[in-house]
């Protein structure tokens, strides 16, 4: 008779890989590239120094993997801005705002900032939004872009920061707090 209990990383394992089976082609191929992608993380974490990374400004724009995200979470590999000031080389995460396409800037959502065409000089002739509501900080292990100090760099302009900062204030203040001003 085996008493022992089982494993509950087992278990977990079980039970996702049921979910993931039953979901359609599409997001079960993306969670299966996820997970392996995390498993990569997870493996090289501990060895993780950020100092090797370039030192990233504010409107920074970095490639990143935001990896996979229930519900309406900003999840995949996209472009964000840097967001924070003074970000410490030292500091393993980081604040950014996903940024991602749109085809009509009359369908922008209103927690989103139209910022422009051609924004991203590698992506020309592409209308780009800030998701402002998706701001969040990350691990800077998920930066894909730039990695090196010689990499190609490329930022936001002033203005978008401005407009960036105006729809944080508006959707994370009451109208009468002038805290970031």
């Amino acid at each position: 008779m085996n008493t022992s209990k089982p494993d509950p990383v087992d278990i977990a394992l079980s039970k996702l890989s049921v979910v993931i089976k039953a979901l359609d082609p599409k997001p079960k191929k993306l969670i299966t590239d996820w997970l392996m992608s995390w498993a990569k993380l997870l493996a090289r974490e501990k060895l993780f120094d950020p100092t090797y990374l370039p030192y990233y400004k504010r409107g920074d724009i970095v490639y990143i993997d935001l990896g996979f995200n229930i519900g309406s979470e900003h999840g995949g590999i996209h472009y964000a801005a840097v967001y924070e000031n003074n970000n410490s080389k030292k500091n393993k995460n980081v604040v950014i705002i996903p940024l991602s396409s749109v085809d009509d800037e009359k369908k922008v959502s209103t927690t989103d900032i139209y910022l422009g065409e051609d924004v991203i000089p590698w992506t020309p002739g592409v209308k780009t939004i800030a998701k402002v509501n998706q701001i969040r900080s990350v691990s800077k292990m998920r930066i894909l872009k730039p990695l090196l100090a010689k990499d190609k760099k490329t930022r936001l302009k002033t203005e978008h920061l401005n407009l960036i900062d105006n729809k944080l204030k508006e959707l994370l203040l009451k109208p009468d707090e002038n805290i970031l001003t």
